[in-house]
């Protein structure tokens, strides 16, 4: 499955809007200001959050390997490695919808049926906006100031999860395929529908899902740590409740958005809250702009490692499957 020519002309848009952004939390914060913060963090923290943030990553790829294996696909390690680090290049897109290539590459390299794959890509999303959602809930009880403007937020959020348990009710499932399926555009994909659908109520199943959901939860506590770290290097005495709820809500609420990466999002809901625990503004903006890059900038370097390390697999591979692993057709 070849990646769309466009996507390199969005990946330096995308860049391009960052710019401007961080262009206008460095103005909204004070340059010098902002400048001096950032040389004076200490360079002995920036190894520790960084490894936090891997952690993340490799508790996220062990969940994908357990995910392939419950379905009965088995990867090479290598290649493993490659398809799933690969695609976090591709975290800077919408609702990170551009990590559904990993399901059409399973497909074609591997002859894994999209109604496997799809599900693999949607139940990662599902368990890594839970487990930030869980955070969010815990942190709460050491917040100290107003929830005023995150309601909405954190409510829309916690409606989405009580959606996906209904849809674990074999009947609530049955009922929702069938009335997807009925539509004229889509009554020819019934047997990929149906078949995405259970996968994705197995993969959601308690057996699965009680050790994936506790994966998940341990590794955005990671990240959380991480912010936690960055405003002790930057000489602010935040509790590490408050700091979790902090990159736990700035996360959902950037999430939520739908902008590439949760690009503006994340970063102004952290330096508001920050702000709201009497951070001064420019130590804010510097912890805001910290934590995005040791999370999902170095998500973006790691992507593009690994991208570039194992560029055959997104290449045109339909007529290359490996012995024992024949196309299927869906």
């Amino acid at each position: 499955m070849q990646l769309p020519k466009s996507l390199t002309t969005r990946t330096f848009a995308v860049i391009g809007f960052s710019v401007f952004i961080y262009a206008a939390v460095a103005f909204f914060a004070g340059w010098g200001e902002l400048w001096a913060e950032l040389k004076g963090f200490p360079t002995s923290l920036m190894a520790p959050v960084a490894l936090l943030s891997l952690l993340n990553y490799g508790l996220r790829f062990w969940r994908w390997e357990v995910f392939l294996r419950a379905l009965g696909v088995r990867l090479p390690c290598r290649e493993s490695l490659g398809l799933y680090f690969a695609t976090y290049l591709m975290v800077i897109t919408p609702g990170k919808v551009g990590e559904v290539f990993k399901a059409g590459i399973l497909r074609e390299r591997y002859g894994v049926s999209l109604g496997l794959g799809l599900p693999i890509v949607l139940a990662e999303r599902v368990y890594d906006f839970l487990a930030v959602l869980i955070l969010a809930v815990g942190g709460v009880f050491f917040w100290p100031g107003s929830l005023t403007g995150l309601t909405t937020g954190l409510l829309a959020a916690a409606c989405i999860q009580l959606l996906l348990l209904l849809f674990q009710a074999r009947p609530v499932r049955r009922r929702l395929v069938g009335k997807v399926a009925s539509s004229p555009l889509l009554s020819r994909y019934q047997v990929g529908i149906d078949e995405s659908s259970e996968t994705l109520a197995r993969l959601m199943g308690l057996r699965l899902g009680a050790p994936a959901l506790l994966v998940t939860v341990v590794a955005w506590l990671g990240e959380g740590i991480g912010l936690w770290l960055i405003c002790r290097g930057l000489n602010f005495d935040i509790p590490a409740g408050q700091a979790l709820f902090v990159y736990a809500a700035g996360t959902i609420i950037g999430s939520l958005s739908f902008l590439p990466g949760g690009l503006g999002g994340t970063e102004a809901t952290i330096i508001w809250l920050l702000q709201s625990l009497a951070m001064a503004r420019p130590l804010a903006a510097t912890a805001a702009l910290l934590v995005r890059l040791f999370t999902l900038w170095l998500a973006v370097v790691v992507g593009l490692f690994f991208f570039l390390a194992n560029r055959h697999l997104f290449a045109n591979t339909a007529d290359e499957s490996p012995p024992g692993l024949q196309p299927k057709s869906d």
